[in-house]
């Protein structure tokens, strides 16, 4: 992708004059700069010699003013740079030559001008066509002071007195200063102002090419999570279905006892509560990494919301012998999604059943914060979590946990209790301590009255 830089609002005179650096070549901006500072010095010669009666060259130097602007139209505006400055250089010779014998030779301000000539062809052209510039500047000047050395009649005085003369040849030297400067000024300032854009550029790749890393790590941990995820699942899908039909095949053969039987739909039972907890986690979290996620955030009575959920729950409890209690007010309504609610409160509370013994208890309670949110707590009593394992909690596991009856999870619930929350604009963490339990809470905003 190409950066366009264009001419900004607060960038010097010069840089507006010369036109705009994402369109025009460092070479086309200094002819056009020149043009401008030639026109000007042009004006500045036509009134001298108004003022000492050279009428042949006050002609010329119109001629040539109107010429300048002509050459300044088409580089600035047509990007004829190259032809401009080819004309520039010819009619620059051609005025000069003609000065030179008109304006007194080396006596006069020609010689000046001829240096200054040289300096603006060097600056307004490419390095290629240096040794043509100055190879010609110095035939044409040597030239010019040979044939006045060897024939000064061709070169008259034009001066009418000393003070003519010094005036001309004083002024001649300021506007050559003045030139110089003003060159000097602009290639200065050009250079600076292109080493602070290229500056401005190097900082945007460096924090695009940040972004691009952080993009691509961020991906690649995603892609590892869900290599991991898939490789977990087709192992943690296929046990129960290989059970499943194992079991089937004895039954078939009828080589099993009625106890035997009893045992293993038990415990197949057992592993199909499982893998559907699982598929149902699943199918919720490739939703939101294919389709993206559509929150619906409204006024949601809790106690309804929990019955809900902790109803489903009730039965896996007490067949555990874990008891689940909750007493929620009426009157205590959050804001947010009900399906995404749910999902987050049926994993909390299946978790506080699967990591809770035989004889343990699961409360759901809430409190209303001073920040006008609802915090719920779902607490239990069971074997708590590992200081060691704290930090990944909410994130993908790439190993299988096992409940106080050997149930398996891989951890995709709490990560998806996470992202569920945080889409509603709450906050979950947890409290744990081993072989005491573990408290997770969440906050909810509560409706504005």
């Amino acid at each position: 992708m190409t950066m366009k830089i264009g001419i900004d609002r607060n960038a010097p005179l010069w840089t507006k004059l010369a036109g705009d650096p994402a369109e025009l070549s460092m070479e086309n901006r200094a002819f056009n700069y020149v043009s401008i500072i030639s026109f000007v010095l042009l004006l500045v010669s036509f009134l001298m010699d108004i003022y000492l009666g050279q009428v042949l060259m006050s002609s010329v130097l119109v001629v040539l003013m109107l010429v300048q602007c002509v050459l300044y139209y088409y580089s600035r505006f047509k990007k004829k740079d190259t032809y401009c400055v080819a004309v520039y250089a010819f009619l620059s010779y051609v005025t000069l030559i003609i000065n030179y014998y008109v304006n007194s030779g080396f006596g006069g301000p020609t010689i000046y001008l001829f240096l200054i000539t040289f300096q603006l062809l060097i600056a307004i052209s490419k390095p290629k066509s240096y040794p043509l510039w100055i190879s010609l500047h110095t035939i044409v000047v040597l030239g010019l002071i040979a044939s006045e050395y060897y024939h000064p009649e061709w070169v008259p005085d034009t001066y009418h007195s000393r003070t003519d003369r010094v005036l001309d040849l004083s002024l001649n030297y300021t506007v050559a200063l003045v030139f110089i400067f003003s060159m000097t000024n602009y290639l200065r300032g050009y250079f600076s102002y292109e080493r602070k854009i290229a500056e401005e550029r190097a900082l945007s790749i460096s924090d695009k090419n940040e972004l691009i890393v952080a993009q691509n790590n961020k991906l690649e941990r995603v892609n590892e999570e869900k290599n991991k995820l898939f490789s977990i699942i087709s192992h943690d899908l296929r046990s129960p279905m290989d059970s499943i039909r194992g079991y089937l095949e004895l039954l078939a053969e009828n080589l099993l006892s009625e106890d035997e039987k009893s045992a293993i739909q038990e415990e197949l039972l057992t592993q199909t509560k499982y893998t559907s907890e699982l598929l149902l986690n699943i199918l919720y979290w490739s939703k939101t990494q294919m389709q993206g996620v559509t929150v619906h955030l409204k006024p949601l009575q809790l106690k309804t919301i929990i019955e809900k959920t902790a109803g489903l729950a009730v039965a896996a409890g007490a067949k555990k012998g874990v008891k689940l209690t909750h007493s929620i007010s009426p009157a205590v309504e959050v804001i947010g999604d009900d399906d995404m609610l749910v999902i987050v409160l049926r994993n909390l509370i299946n978790n506080a059943i699967k990591f809770t013994p035989e004889g343990g208890e699961v409360i759901i309670s809430t409190v209303e914060t001073t920040n006008h949110e609802i915090k719920i707590a779902v607490q239990d009593n069971g074997i708590g979590i590992p200081p060691d394992k704290w930090d990944g909690i909410f994130s993908f596991k790439t190993q299988s946990t096992y409940g106080t009856n050997n149930e398996k999870g891989i951890g995709l619930g709490l990560m998806l209790c996470k992202e569920f929350v945080e889409y509603q604009h709450g906050k979950i963490w947890f409290e744990s301590q081993v072989g005491t339990g573990t408290t997770f809470f969440i906050t909810l905003p509560k409706p504005q009255l």
